[in-house]
């Protein structure tokens, strides 16, 4: 398991605290290169090492987070060229920034409707048309814009590291930045904040901060904004808060170490993640989580982070034989339980959990 286990007495007690063998939910990527439409050669920088070191890292950082998600590279195919229709085949996109708005509803369309573009119902299908760079990036559909356009098709640059692999994986199963989607103060859905123009993700664990040209470069501007105090000035809760935004995968701060430091991801993203995985991206993943909560009702499946089940048996005999992930929130679960199935049990990094008659 990817946590701590101790028996005392008749009690399991469990804390996420060191890596121990365990089983995983694999999030399936298919990558496609999409090659020059006359010579059939990849944009510059662009092999299939370039993937797998790139997932492997990021594998690192999946590992660091317990929840027991892990990204499988299913494969790495070179499309296009002259043998698949020169300049009027995948290769149009050759070279092209396919997310810009001219583009991205006509890429969605090719990727899905034509055989050439290998596209899988079974995997997260991303797409590359540009050369490597260090600062990588790219767009994925949310679920909410599959279910309303049809966007199931992810695009961009990338390199060997792990921080594009997560971000836009993040996008895919739910999670926006963390300044939210707009590029403040331009849009309506900013707000004002200690005097400084700030979006939102609306998940709680995140703070406020600005997007896109206006993003904040320092730690500092993200607690003036929300606490009006400099990061040193602030509690430890606050500047915990603080960190976890600066150093968010989903964050665009400091892009020039963000395959180094940009790589947190908080408790209630990695619901919202496993939540998404469960039901509208439940086609790209191995198994799933079911979430156990004392506060919780075994009238619920467990799937989404909101209805949690109250007992570890229910959600073992709920979940399938294939490696599904029984996820425990901290608190005492008196029940004794006999568990005949592939199922691994795993606590949050916020607290205990215990099994067991008292």
């Amino acid at each position: 398991m990817n946590l701590f286990s101790r028996l005392a007495a008749t009690c399991l007690v469990f804390q996420a605290l060191s890596s121990v063998h365990a089983q995983t939910i694999n999030l399936r990527l298919s990558v496609k290169i999409i090659v020059h439409p006359t010579t059939g050669v990849a944009p510059s920088g662009v092999t299939a090492p370039t993937f797998t070191n790139a997932v492997q890292a990021a594998n690192q950082w999946m590992s660091s987070y317990w929840r027991g998600y892990r990204f499988q590279l299913t494969e790495v195919a070179s499309i296009g060229g002259p043998s698949q229709g020169g300049s009027t085949g995948p290769s149009k996109w050759f070279g092209l920034d396919a997310s810009s708005s001219f583009n991205w509803s006509q890429f969605q369309q090719d990727t899905q409707t034509n055989s050439l573009y290998l596209f899988r119902g079974n995997a997260v299908n991303y797409y590359v048309t540009l050369p490597t760079n260090w600062n990588t990036g790219g767009a994925a559909p949310f679920p909410w814009e599959t279910t309303a356009n049809g966007w199931r098709s992810c695009w961009g640059i990338v390199n060997g590291g792990p921080f594009w692999v997560v971000h836009e994986c993040g996008h895919f199963f739910g999670l926006p930045h963390t300044h939210g989607g707009c590029g403040c103060p331009s849009t309506a859905n900013c707000s004002l904040l200690n005097g400084f123009w700030v979006g939102d993700d609306g998940i709680a664990d995140t703070l406020p901060e600005a997007a896109g040209d206006f993003c904040f470069t320092s730690i500092d501007q993200i607690t003036l904004a929300n606490f009006n105090a400099l990061f040193v000035n602030c509690s430890p809760a606050q500047q915990v808060l603080a960190q976890n935004t600066f150093y968010n995968v989903m964050s665009y701060h400091d892009p020039t170490n963000k395959d180094l430091l940009i790589n947190r991801m908080t408790e209630l993203q990695h619901d919202q993640h496993t939540s998404y995985a469960n039901a509208d991206r439940g086609n790209v993943v191995s198994g799933f989580s079911r979430f156990v909560s004392t506060g919780g009702n075994d009238a619920n499946s467990g799937l989404a982070s909101t209805a949690p089940k109250r007992s570890v048996l229910s959600a073992v005999t709920a979940s399938a034989t294939r490696g599904d992930i029984v996820l425990l929130r901290p608190g005492s679960y008196n029940e004794q339980i006999t568990i005949n199935k592939a199922v691994t049990l795993r606590a949050t990094r916020s607290g205990w959990s215990t099994i067991g008659r008292p």
